[in-house]
């Protein structure tokens, strides 16, 4: 293949898995967004209380999630492609099985830890509406790491269709499921916001069977291409177990720090933000909740649709710097580079400044006009 066929290959596969994973990300994005028009309507005065219960809860919950996953996903990526770069289909088999097995091992840990702390005061900082959110959302993670390593395979191998499917079928499932309970609880049981919260909560869990069922469907479609040519049945290099396992952990430390910083900063600002205003001011608890609510979690879930694109782009190109580097390919990792570059400039600073644009309309319709939202 000569060289201006390999860029032309290259930059296919960017291009193709960059446009997989975007629109996995933005559907599941913009359906994370939209279902909040309905959900705030159903829970009327108490919206703004709800939205700050659900930010808590979601804090710890992306906590435990960093945790129990700790950037395995992206290191499995790189690390199936690079071997699959040197054509050891047989070592990234292995390391495939040896990641499930830390999955399943760290939901179990993580999610039995995280039921059992919700009842903390330490952790529920004084709020026990805190406490049925926490134990809903610890059911999620004794499946989540395997559905997130699940997609990291899938990804390594540069298969980003079943890794896109899998995120709007989780988030679908989670939205139908919350939207559902939200409204039975609220219009027809006239019941509590506080069961409310905890059933749209509990919907990360039904989300992520979901999403599972998508994985296991697409491993069944694609587990012969998965094995290589069928050339080599043996991996040229005997790695053991706990080599394999070793080299996942040390992959994972780059993404553990960068995964864990944002969330270990909202932990901070969650725990001392009750503390802190009455320092300030004057605020009743009420006051405090819709302060919280505001900067916490109403306008995050707008600009995440936009994090979203630099997420799939960055997601594409791990595989595909890998697999080159493997191969000792500086051309092919330069090209990645450019391509990535030239995407993400492409796509990102005219999304920004069109948020920056509409940012009134786009707050005011999902939410409803606050001047202290909007800036």
């Amino acid at each position: 293949m000569s060289e201006g066929q390999q860029k032309d290959t290259a930059r296919s596969k960017m291009l193709n898995g960059s446009a997989w994973m975007t629109a996995g990300n933005i559907t599941s994005r913009i359906l994370g967004a939209i279902y909040i028009i309905p959900w705030v309507t159903w829970l009327g005065a108490y919206s703004d209380e709800a939205n700050a219960l659900y930010a808590q809860g979601y804090n710890i919950y992306s906590l435990f999630i960093t945790i129990s996953t700790a950037g395995i996903p992206s290191a499995i990526s790189k690390l199936v492609a690079h071997y699959n770069g040197l054509n050891e289909y047989g070592v990234s088999q292995k390391l495939n099985r040896s990641a499930l097995y830390m999955a399943l091992a760290s939901g179990v840990i993580c999610g039995t830890i995280m039921m059992y702390i919700a009842s903390w005061p330490i952790v529920y900082n004084g709020d026990t509406n805190l406490i049925p959110v926490l134990r809903s959302l610890a059911w999620a993670i004794f499946i989540i790491p395997l559905m997130a390593i699940s997609r990291g395979i899938f990804q390594g191998y540069s298969m980003m269709a079943p890794s896109a499917i899998s995120q709007f079928v989780e988030q679908l499932f989670r939205i139908i499921y919350m939207l559902g309970a939200t409204y039975l609880i609220m219009k027809i049981q006239k019941g509590s916001w506080v069961a409310a919260v905890s059933q749209s909560t509990f919907a990360a869990f039904i989300g992520a069977i979901g999403a599972c069922v998508v994985l296991f469907l697409a491993w069944l479609k694609y587990r012969g291409g998965m094995r290589g040519t069928g050339t080599i049945e043996q991996p040229v290099t005997e790695v053991s177990t706990t080599e394999l396992i070793l080299k996942i952990v040390y992959q994972s430390i780059p993404f553990i720090i960068i995964e864990s910083g944002i969330n270990l900063f909202q932990i901070v600002d969650q725990y001392s933000f009750k503390r802190m205003m009455p320092l300030v001011g004057h605020f009743s608890k009420y006051q405090i909740d819709v302060l919280y609510a505001l900067f916490a979690f109403n306008a995050n879930k707008l600009y995440m649709i936009i994090i979203a694109l630099a997420n799939a782009l960055a997601v594409t190109a791990i595989p595909l710097l890998a697999m080159a580097r493997a191969k000792n390919d500086h051309a092919g990792m330069r090209n990645q580079i450019e391509n990535v570059l030239m995407l993400f400039y492409f796509v990102m600073i005219p999304a920004v400044l069109g948020l920056y644009a509409v940012a009134q309309q786009v707050y005011t319709v999902f939410y409803r006009y606050n001047h202290a939202g909007v800036i």
